[in-house]
C-alpha cells in the first residue's frame, strides 16, 4: 500500500525513473546534499548501482555531480532547480491523490483513519 500511494507519486509512466533513482531523489530532497559514498550508504545500495542512477540523472538535468573542494576524491551530489521543481510537483500531486482517495471514504472509514492516525501520534511523541 505504501509503495502505491507513496512511491507510486513518481510512477514509472508518468516520469520513468528507476526504484533507485526514485530513492535517490527523495533522499537528496531530504539533505540536500550529500557525497556519493553518503547517498549510496542512505539508500543501501551500491557506490556502482549509485553513480550508474546519478549519471542517468545529472544527464536528465535533475541532479548536480561536483568535486568536493577540500576532498578532490569526493563527489558532492544535490537537486538542480529541475530537480527541485519536480519534486514540488509530486508532492502537489500527492496532495492531490490523497485528497480524492480520502473523498472516496465512507464516513465509517473515515473515523477509523482519524483513530488509528492519533493512535500513530501517540505512538510517536
Amino acid at each position: 500500500m505504501y509503495r502505491r500511494n507513496i512511491c507510486g507519486l513518481f510512477d514509472r509512466d508518468e516520469f520513468r525513473f528507476t526504484k533507485t533513482q526514485q530513492l535517490i531523489l527523495m533522499t537528496l530532497w531530504l539533505h540536500k546534499k550529500l557525497s556519493l559514498t553518503e547517498l549510496s550508504e542512505q539508500i543501501c545500495t551500491s557506490n556502482e548501482q549509485a553513480t550508474r542512477a546519478v549519471g542517468q540523472l545529472v544527464k536528465s538535468g535533475f541532479v548536480n555531480r561536483v568535486k568536493n573542494q577540500t576532498n578532490r576524491r569526493s563527489i558532492e551530489i544535490s537537486l538542480t532547480q529541475k530537480g527541485i521543481d519536480l519534486i514540488k510537483g509530486a508532492q502537489a500531486t500527492a496532495a492531490q491523490r490523497i485528497l480524492q482517495r480520502l473523498s472516496e471514504l465512507s464516513d465509517e472509514d473515515a473515523k477509523t483513519l482519524v483513530d488509528c492516525l492519533e493512535k500513530i501520534g501517540e505512538i510517536l511523541i
